[in-house]
């Protein structure tokens, strides 16, 4: 399940509860964000439990974006146990995503 950050959220807090978080940085200008989002929730959906899905909108929280350096959207930033341990910038076809997602968590 992929929870949407919101600024009453303590984003540490959230990769705390689990040994690995997916971090998904978007935008809602942002054209490759919209065919990214329903590919995110969906392996999410399917790789439920293996990690946490946080959605981050760059405009609604932006201290978290700058905290992570965002420069770009779509971002998609692995962490495990609050260390990043990967990440990808820009659309990611579902093939690949899924792929990457198996060998890291």
């Amino acid at each position: 399940m992929m929870k949407q950050l919101t600024s009453a959220d303590s984003l540490d807090e959230l990769l705390s509860q689990h040994k690995f978080s997916l971090l998904y940085f978007t935008a809602s200008w942002c054209g490759p964000c919209k065919s990214m989002s329903p590919v995110v929730e969906g392996l999410s959906g399917m790789m439920n439990g293996r990690f946490n899905t946080i959605k981050v909108d760059v405009d609604q929280v932006p201290t978290s974006a700058a905290d992570y350096g965002i420069r770009s959207v779509p971002t998609l930033m692995l962490v495990k146990n609050g260390e990043i341990i990967d990440q990808r910038v820009g659309g990611v076809p579902p093939q690949q995503l899924m792929q990457w997602l198996e060998q890291l968590t």
